[in-house]
Order: C-alpha cells, then sequence, then structure tokens
C-alpha cells in the first residue's frame, strides 16, 4: 500500500518539470495577434447558424411525424365506423368483405377508401357501395371508393 502511494508520488514529481515543457510548446501554438477579433466572430456567428439550422429541421421532421401519427388516427377511426356500418347491416351478415382506408398525410387530397371482399349477387355489392359512400360522407367529405368486390354467384354465406 505504501509502495503504490510511493509510485504514485514519484510520478506526479516526474510529470511537473513536463508540464512546464510542454507550456512552452502551448505558448508557441496560441493565436498570433495578426488574427483580428472578426474572424473569430465569424465561426462563433456560423456555429450559431449551424446550429439553429439543425434545430428547425428538428422542429420540422417533427411536426410532420406528428402530422403523420394524425392522418393515421383519422384512418383507423374511418376505418372502425366503416366496418361497424357493415356488420350492422343484416343482408351482409357472414360475407367476407374488408374495407382498408388511407388518408393522405397532406390536406386536401382525398382520403382512399378500398373494399375487398366477395359477395353473391351484384344488389349486395351495390348495397355494400352505398353504405361506404353514405357512411364515409357522414364522416368525411372528400372520399375515393375503390371497388375490389366480386361477385361470386356460387358463394355460399358463412354461418
Amino acid at each position: 500500500m505504501n509502495s503504490t502511494r510511493t509510485r504514485t508520488f514519484s510520478s506526479v514529481l516526474m510529470a511537473v518539470p513536463s508540464w512546464g515543457a510542454n507550456s512552452h510548446a502551448w505558448a508557441q501554438t496560441a493565436p498570433s495577434p495578426s488574427l483580428s477579433p472578426a474572424e473569430g466572430g465569424g465561426a462563433t456567428i456560423a456555429a450559431v447558424v449551424v446550429i439553429v439550422g439543425l434545430l428547425m429541421v428538428i422542429g420540422v421532421v417533427v411536426k410532420l411525424f406528428d402530422l403523420k401519427q394524425r392522418r393515421e388516427s383519422e384512418a383507423v377511426q374511418l376505418q372502425a365506423q366503416l366496418s361497424d356500418a357493415l356488420l350492422r347491416e343484416t343482408t351482409l351478415a357472414g360475407l367476407p368483405l374488408t374495407p382498408t382506408v388511407h388518408v393522405p398525410v397532406w390536406k386536401g387530397t382525398p382520403a382512399t377508401i378500398e373494399v375487398v371482399g366477395r359477395v353473391p349477387t351484384p344488389e349486395l355489392k351495390d348495397t355494400v357501395l352505398r353504405i361506404m359512400r353514405d357512411e364515409a360522407a357522414r364522416i368525411r367529405s372528400d372520399v375515393q371508393i375503390e371497388d375490389r368486390l366480386s361477385v361470386v354467384p356460387t358463394m355460399t354465406r358463412a354461418a
């Protein structure tokens, strides 16, 4: 234990002269007086501009992410409403129908409702599309419906 302290103390004593030698080297690397204060200020201003720019970019990315999350939430809500409307219709009970909603990030672009499934008659296909149109119009005015329904006359309904 004592020998460890002695080695540490002797290491410090050996380092002191080297600090003095290095201080001479540090003095030689100090900025020369020929540099004007304006040049140093320019670097500071550039650093501040870069930091402010990065903060602005981060802010824009966060806003876009938030907007995307809100649009996804709108799509889920509309899709749930459409699914509930299909389930309420007794003539469509047991049919494999799936509405999928895509709401774009930018306002002014219509939401897209894709209806996929099979129905036994063209009349039921028209009923499904009418329900989709009516329910979507109740919630949102700008909607496009993509009809991916197929009429399969030999299809039997699930129990």
